[in-house]
């Protein structure tokens, strides 16, 4: 009998195995909601986690918890600190690159007291959303607290400064003293050597900023010099303590275009450094000198009969050609020098101006348009460049030297000066000295001479008593003219009792009347008398003298 054993197969998979499963997949979606309740996770990076506490220093917006810090560690350097925060599931939209995260806690500094309220309650995170619509997960922690809120309205410009005193963040931006903006970053670029600012100005005073406004720094005090005495005046006292950065527009001058967002501007040390350094429109010239250029300094203005019209930028100028410094080249002595010829100081209208001047330079030089250097103060010898019309000049042009067009010059007054006076001197030299000073020498003892014979003469005449004969003829003569001048003041007192129509005067004229008569009455018997003396023996009409008998 044969026997056959059964064999049935069972199934591979057991329904055992869907518990497992669920559970699996129950754990999943509990795991998946519990992190989409948490948030998300930032990282801030900080210098130091001094008052933060993992697990309860919060993360707020508006004094609104939006999340919590998890934990601390260092970076692997050990040169930061990584903070891991958790940011609540509802608020992760905040999370933009552009957005700030500071730390709130009591501070003191010239714009107040902020932050008490942590005393308390402990330090916390401070988150301020940004703009962009790029997510980030890495943070930076700042020292500072962001002075501007994204949602207040206004412009962001950028100020340059190279020479002007650093100023903190929170400094006030001023428009004819009233306060428009502030300060929102600072940094040191080490590349140019200059600090660059971010300012923030608020609306609608955004407006006032446009293309031709100056900015200056303000210390808070004003002082002015003038015939009526010294006249100090001082700014509010937040401004007296922080300084200040002042905005207006050049004197005499209207409001250009308003200055589009992040436009930037040179912020100056003073108001009379922005008014000299306000103009950005300008070329750059070279003037190549055949003297000495002492006393001409980077800064110093170059005039055109006494306007100005643009700056010294080198003196010398330090260009190169053919790899040589251009004041050293070979068969030439003349010294550069680099000026801007700034077209805002020919016109109001800078790019009219500059046409004007390109059109027109190259006939200026051929009528004689030169350049020369001319003494601004005599006490430190500082010096200006001066452009004038010389129409005896040889003929010139525009000429191109190195990088930048060249004008021609001509050798100044006191320069010229200095060389006749050089030739002077030559010729002092030249002259026989020696032989006149023998001359005079001789001269001046013959003349010794002369005054010791009069030193004799007057002291003869001292002791030969003439000298007090002398004085008695003078007093005599004194007396003289002392008599002769009463006898006058007599003679006129009687001339006063002989005044017209009187009647002394009356018998005067007729004595004299009668006198007259009398007197022609004489005359024929004068004449006769004259011409025939013996007319009184003989008679008159014998003019023969008888002659004698004869015997």
């Amino acid at each position: 009998m044969n026997e056959h054993a059964y064999i049935e197969s069972k199934p591979k998979f057991s329904v055992i195995w869907f518990i497992p499963i669920i559970a699996l997949f129950v754990t999943a979606w509990m795991l998946y909601q519990h992190q989409l309740n948490q948030g998300q996770t930032i990282f801030v990076k900080m210098t130091t986690a001094d008052g933060i506490v993992a697990g309860k220093t919060e993360v707020r917006v508006r004094s609104v918890k939006v999340g919590v810090v998890q934990s601390l560690r260092l970076q692997l350097d050990q040169n930061a600190v990584i903070a891991k925060v958790q940011i609540d599931n509802m608020y992760t939209s905040l999370l933009s690159a552009d957005a700030k995260i500071w730390v709130v806690k009591p501070r003191i500094d010239e714009s107040g007291i902020s932050g008490m309220n942590t005393l308390l309650s402990g330090v916390y995170l401070e988150l301020e959303p940004g703009s962009s619509n790029v997510k980030s997960s890495l943070f930076t922690l700042q020292d500072e607290p962001a002075l501007i809120a994204s949602d207040i309205k206004g412009k962001r410009y950028r100020l340059k400064s190279r020479h002007a005193e650093v100023l903190d963040v929170g400094t006030s931006i001023y428009f004819r003293n009233f306060k428009i903006g502030q300060i929102e970053s600072t940094n040191f670029n080490t590349d140019n050597l200059a600090m660059e600012y971010g300012v923030f100005v608020f609306s609608p005073y955004d407006k006032l900023i446009t293309d031709n406004v100056i900015f200056w720094v303000s210390s808070g005090v004003s002082v002015n010099l003038s015939t009526e005495g010294i006249q100090v005046s001082t700014g509010s006292l937040s401004k007296l303590i922080k300084g200040g950065i002042s905005v207006d527009y050049p004197p005499n001058q209207e409001p250009s275009a308003e200055a589009t967002q992040n436009s930037q501007f040179t912020l100056h040390e003073n108001f009379s450094v922005a008014l000299e350094q306000r103009f950005d429109d300008y070329d750059f010239y070279l003037i190549e000198f055949e003297q000495s250029i002492r006393g001409l300094s980077p800064g110093a203005p170059v005039e055109y009969r006494g306007m100005r019209i643009g700056t010294v930028e080198q003196a010398p100028a330090q260009l190169q050609r053919d790899g040589q410094p251009l004041y050293f080249q070979q068969g030439s002595t003349s010294l550069p020098v680099l000026i801007r010829i700034e077209y805002g100081r020919l016109f109001e209208k800078s790019q009219l101006a500059r046409e004007y001047w390109q059109k027109n330079i190259e006939q200026w030089i051929r009528n004689g348009l030169r350049a020369s250097l001319k003494s601004g103060n005599m006490l430190t010898g500082a010096v200006y460049i001066e452009l004038d019309f010389y129409p005896e000049s040889p003929q010139a042009s525009v000429t191109t030297a190195s990088l930048y067009p060249t004008l021609p010059s001509v050798s100044s007054g006191f320069t010229a000066l200095s060389e006749q006076v050089t030739k002077l001197l030559n010729k002092l030299n030249d002259l026989p000295l020696n032989n006149t000073l023998t001359q005079l020498d001789g001269t001046l003892q013959q003349y010794r001479q002369m005054a010791m014979e009069m030193n004799q003469l007057v002291s003869t005449f001292n002791q030969n008593g003439t000298a007090n004969k002398v004085n008695d003829n003078l007093d005599n003569i004194s007396t003289t003219l002392t008599q002769l001048t009463s006898s006058l003041k007599q003679f006129e007192k009687t001339l006063t009792h002989y005044q017209q129509d009187s009647t002394m005067v009356e018998q005067l004229t007729d004595t004299l009347e009668e006198l007259e008569s009398l007197s022609n009455t004489l005359k024929p018997f004068a004449k006769s008398l004259n011409e025939q003396p013996n007319m009184l023996i003989f008679n008159k009409n014998n003019v023969e003298d008888p002659e004698p008998r004869k015997k």
